[in-house]
């Protein structure tokens, strides 16, 4: 799910990540998905990120509204009911 990623969106950082189930349908356009393995992808999207005009404070209030979608008690709920599941 990416509570990693979650957590920071809801500091206000943008979040860049390598598109993968999971991450695509928490984050989707709330972040700026890109390719790791591509070492000139990620530099263009970093450099995408630094010299496009309202994109870093348009992801950072785009985060935050995602983040709010998935509180933290939620989470631990759903995860405590998992574990009894598990068990």
């Amino acid at each position: 799910m990416g509570l990693v990623a979650l957590e920071a969106q809801a500091c206000g950082l943008p979040v860049v990540y390598q598109p993968i189930p999971g991450l695509s349908d928490t984050l989707a356009t709330t972040g700026l998905a890109t390719d790791f393995t591509n070492p000139a992808a990620l530099a263009q999207d970093l450099n995408r990120l630094h010299s496009t005009p309202g994109l870093l404070p348009a992801l950072q209030a785009a985060g935050r509204t995602n983040a709010a979608r998935y509180p933290l008690t939620a989470t631990a709920a759903a995860l405590n009911d998992l574990g009894k599941q598990l068990a």
